[in-house]
């Protein structure tokens, strides 16, 4: 009798089928997974956008404000004016004011990541 080399049909067939089965369950989990990380991305990247502003507030001496509605938040300083959109992040209509000393008027910021609501906390900007 010769010895063959290699895999049958039948033994293809049934990796094959364990390989889908396999990617079936877990590719749902890795998408979520990367949604979940991308948000938190845009978490951060909101509440350092805040805090910068902050800054500018200080430096320019001027009065900053923004208003969040949707998936957008608008900067706006003296005539000039910046919307940023999110793909990943909801705001409920809101309002927030940086004076000219770079203090706040309000200490929460509320967020929708994800079905959940969130808080960018303000107060430990200070």
């Amino acid at each position: 009798m010769k010895k063959r080399n290699g895999f049958t049909l039948i033994e293809l067939l049934v990796v094959i089928a364990i390989m889908t089965t396999v990617l079936t369950l877990v590719a749902p989990l890795m998408i979520a997974q990367v949604d979940k990380t991308k948000a938190a991305a845009e978490f951060a990247e909101a509440k350092q956008y805040i805090l910068d502003s902050r800054k500018v507030a200080f430096l320019k001496g001027q009065v900053v404000n923004f208003s969040f509605d949707g998936k957008q938040l608008r900067r706006d300083i003296a005539s000039e004016s910046v919307v940023l959109e999110f793909k990943y992040l909801f705001f409920p209509r809101q309002q927030l004011q940086i004076n000219a000393n770079g203090f706040v008027d309000k200490t929460l910021i509320n967020v929708i990541t994800d079905k959940k609501q969130q808080n960018i906390e303000l107060a430990e900007l200070q």
